[in-house]
Parts: structure tokens; C-alpha cells; sequence
């Protein structure tokens, strides 16, 4: 009862911190609106009022209409009332989609500043969007990363209190424990393709990649990035269905969680990148980003489903055997 209390009355921080990210949503929508409804900001020509950039701009702007909907969801008290997975899986593949802009991109941008500018051709009227764009989008994108981050962690820490206690021992074994561990293995040996991918991009390989304006330096923090996170979260699936021990299973667990959503967050958007034809994109062979894309998606959503299934069926364990234990003791 008093766990409940608690959550239905959001503390200053909670709320300070659902207001912020919600304002950090605010230009990025700003923006599409504006080029949905036909105005230039930001941008050279009028690419934006093609029909292929309409819809992907509306499809962007509904994204983070969701972000700031989960902003507010997330420290709120009916926030408690919505279903888990309605709260989990948004959450997921935002953390997948922003975790690389708020660790890679800030480092990219330093290291651009110093090799010839970030995301620019170095020729104003051969790029579609002004470079002023990128550092508003980027910045409200780290903003929101951290917001989210934040929230969600208030927010599960009192509605699945269990979780951060598991230890890896807790996690499921039994009969299936073996079946899982080699479709972990495998998906994960899979997933090393796209990841020996991305790292010979940044070390300057053009192979299956479409053409793009990066310095070498870019490329390299930002491709190297972007793979070692899935990497990470890879090696942090496998680390899950090896032989349990007493140590705590949060850091992997957040490891891949991270892990399993950039691959599919990132993943599924470059597979639908690639089957649009913009004027971001005009004239460029995206085949290759799509079969990346696609690779990476197919290995976030499976590694990721046998995450789900773990910490939902860990988690019941615990609080089974927390209701017994109160149980003896009355």
C-alpha cells in the first residue's frame, strides 16, 4: 500500500524530469510541422515538399509524439494503470534509437569540428538541410535520451522493484535452459555480420554502404560506435545464459537491453531509409544499407524477445517466492 502511495505522488524531481524531456521534443516537432506544412526552415530547395519526405516527416514526428506521450506516461500515476509492454517496448527501441545519438554523436561532433565539420559536404547549396538543424536535433535527441532514461528507471524501480534485485542465478535454467542458450548463440554468432560490417566502415571500407559526406575521423567514431554497442549487447545475451552465478545480473541486463535495441531500432530504420527514395538519398545505391538494416532487426527483435522472457519469468519467480516467504512468516 505504501509502494502505491509513493507512485501516485510524483516527487519535484520526477516531474521536473518529465517536463524537460518533453521540452526537448519541442523544437524537433517545431521542425516537422513546419516542413509538412510546406514552410523552408533549415533547408535549401524544396526536397521537403516532395511526397516520400512528407510522409517520412510525419512518420518522425509521430515517433517523438511518442516519446514525449512516454515522457509524461512515465511520471505520472495513471502512468501506472497502462500495461507493461505498452511502456516497455516504446521504451526499448527509444533507448535503442537514442542511446547511440547521446554516447557516439557528441564525440562525432567534436571530432568533426576539427577534420571539416560534421554532416556537411562543405558545399551549402549540395546539402538539403542547414547545419544548424543537426546540432538542434541532435542536441533535444541527447536531452530526450537522458530524460527517458531517467524517468523510466523512477518509474521501474517502484512498478518492478524485483528486477534490479536479480542475480544471475535467479534467471530461468531448467530443461529450456539449453534450447535458449543455443539460439542465443547462434542468433548472436548471426549478429556478428552486421557488426564485422559497420567496423569496416569505420575503418574506411565502402562496401554495401551508401555514399556519404563524413570525414574519415567521423566515420570512424560513429560506425565503430554504433557496432560496439551491439557488440556489447551480443555478448551481454550470451553472458545471460551461461552458467548462472551469485553476481548481480542489472549491468548485463542493461547492457542488453541497449545492446538489443540499437540493433533493431537503428536496424529497422536504415531498412526503411533504404526503401524510400528522397532527396536525401537520391542517386545512391542504399542495397547494401538495407541488407544491414535488415540483419540487424531480425537479430534485435529475436535476442530481444528471449530477454523478455527472461526477466518476466525471473521476475514472477521472485515475487513467487517473496509471497511465501511472507506467507511462513505470518
Amino acid at each position: 500500500m505504501t509502494r502505491m502511495q509513493n507512485f501516485g505522488s510524483p516527487g519535484r524531481l520526477r516531474t521536473a524530469v518529465c517536463v524537460g524531456t518533453i521540452a526537448a521534443t519541442l523544437p524537433y516537432l517545431a521542425l516537422k510541422i513546419a516542413w509538412v506544412t510546406g514552410s523552408g526552415i533549415g533547408v535549401h530547395g524544396d526536397g521537403m515538399r516532395s511526397g516520400a519526405m512528407i510522409g517520412a516527416n510525419l512518420a518522425t514526428l509521430g515517433m517523438d509524439a511518442i516519446a514525449a506521450g512516454l515522457a509524461l506516461a512515465l511520471a505520472r500515476p495513471w502512468g501506472r494503470r497502462v500495461p507493461g509492454w505498452l511502456l516497455v517496448l516504446p521504451m526499448w527501441v527509444a533507448t535503442g534509437l537514442l542511446a547511440p545519438i547521446a554516447l557516439v554523436v557528441p564525440v562525432a561532433a567534436v571530432v568533426g569540428a576539427f577534420t571539416g565539420g560534421f554532416s556537411s559536404s562543405g558545399d551549402p547549396s549540395q546539402d538539403l538541410i542547414e547545419g544548424w538543424v543537426y546540432a538542434v536535433v541532435y542536441g533535444g535527441f541527447g536531452l530526450q535520451a537522458i530524460g527517458l532514461v531517467a524517468g523510466f528507471v523512477m518509474h521501474a524501480r517502484e512498478r518492478w522493484a524485483g528486477v534490479f534485485a536479480l542475480r544471475l542465478r535467479d534467471l530461468p535454467a531448467g530443461a529450456a535452459a539449453g534450447t535458449r542458450r543455443l539460439i542465443v548463440a547462434g542468433v548472436a554468432a548471426f549478429g556478428l555480420i552486421p557488426v564485422a560490417v559497420q567496423l569496416s566502415w569505420a575503418f574506411g571500407s565502402h562496401a554495401l554502404r551508401p555514399e556519404d559526406t563524413r570525414t574519415a575521423a567521423e566515420s570512424l567514431v560513429i560506425d565503430s560506435g554504433f557496432a560496439l554497442l551491439v557488440l556489447a549487447g551480443l555478448v551481454a545475451m550470451v553472458a545471460l545464459t551461461r552458467r548462472p552465478d551469485g553476481r548481480p545480473a542489472l549491468r548485463t541486463l542493461i547492457t542488453a537491453w541497449v545492446g538489443t535495441g540499437t540493433a533493431f531500432g537503428w536496424g529497422l530504420f536504415w531498412l526503411l531509409t533504404s526503401a524510400l527514395h528522397t532527396p536525401l538519398n537520391a542517386g545512391q545505391d542504399m542495397r547494401g544499407l538495407a541488407l544491414v538494416g535488415g540483419l540487424q532487426t531480425l537479430v534485435g527483435a529475436v535476442l530481444a524477445t528471449v530477454l523478455a522472457l527472461l526477466v518476466t519469468e525471473a521476475a514472477g519467480a521472485s515475487e513467487n517466492a517473496a509471497d511465501r516467504s511472507g506467507m511462513i512468516q505470518a
